[in-house]
């Protein structure tokens, strides 16, 4: 059966393909695009095929190729040419989805925290129960110690936040010694919650457990008055600690401009 489909006018096209006369004109004189034929009355036709090569070009530009690029790519397009283009793009985008979700659930975060910041009694200390947490562990920060914020962020963060998942979850893992009667409490590392898997030389498991809740209000330079507070409650009700302490960034400079306003959540490792 022969089927004879009526051609498109200039106009038509432009409507299907919802753009102006004129983006047909343009791709005309440069040969991306040209008419099938012309009519009796010398105006411009194109076919219904024609169509799904509009399409194409349009998603070619949404791959960020130029239109030389795009002309020089279809003369010399083969099945096989088209198939890695595509393969390639998908690869790209799989990345950009990535990257977006991991943006999303950094967001997601900061509102948690937010909301979470906004309902606690930052004056309260508390035992509560907490569950097991496979975190992520930075680089040691006692080799930073004496040297500068850029050295702290820059042999903790950057060589790992294109390679892994970390979302807005900073934690400061702090040993605890006990020396007489009084506790030391020294930084070790930066915890993070991480999306994907993570590696055994960078895991750290926060055992399950009783822990001892506190929220310090203010700057981090003074958190030790919060510690001291939380020491004495200790102390007076017979409570045994154990390894580890844990400082966690609620509300920080990205969320207000008042120091005095900024809020970190301590715990405090319970043993029987």
């Amino acid at each position: 059966m022969k089927m004879n489909l009526r051609k498109l006018t200039t106009g038509e096209f432009a409507k299907l393909c919802n753009v102006t006369k004129h983006t047909l004109y343009h791709y005309n004189d440069i040969g991306l695009l040209k008419p099938n034929s012309c009519d009796d009355n010398g105006y411009r036709m194109y076919t219904y095929d024609q169509l799904n090569l509009f399409y194409f070009i349009s998603v070619m530009k949404e791959m960020s190729m130029s239109l030389n690029e795009i002309n020089s790519f279809l003369n010399n397009r083969t099945p096989e040419k088209v198939k890695n283009l595509f393969e390639n793009r998908i690869d790209e985008l799989n990345d950009e989805i990535n990257r977006i979700r991991e943006l999303q659930n950094t967001l997601k975060s900061r509102i948690e925290k937010i909301n979470y910041a906004s309902c606690i009694n930052s004056e309260e200390i508390k035992i509560e129960y907490e569950e097991e947490e496979k975190l992520f562990l930075s680089k040691s920060l006692k080799n930073d110690a004496d040297k500068n914020f850029f050295f702290m962020v820059k042999n903790n963060f950057n060589q790992f936040i294109n390679n892994y998942s970390l979302n807005d979850s900073l934690s400061t893992l702090l040993s605890i010694e006990k020396i007489n009667d009084s506790y030391n409490f020294t930084p070790e590392n930066f915890l993070f919650n991480c999306e994907t898997e993570i590696p055994t030389s960078r895991l750290f498991i926060k055992n399950s457990g009783k822990y001892l809740v506190a929220y310090h209000k203010g700057s981090y330079n003074n958190i030790e008055s919060t510690y001291d507070k939380m020491i004495s409650y200790i102390n007076r009700n017979n409570l045994k600690i154990g390894n580890y302490s844990y400082v966690k960034n609620l509300l920080d400079a990205l969320t207000t401009t008042r120091t005095n306003m900024h809020l970190f959540k301590i715990t405090i490792e319970l043993s029987d």
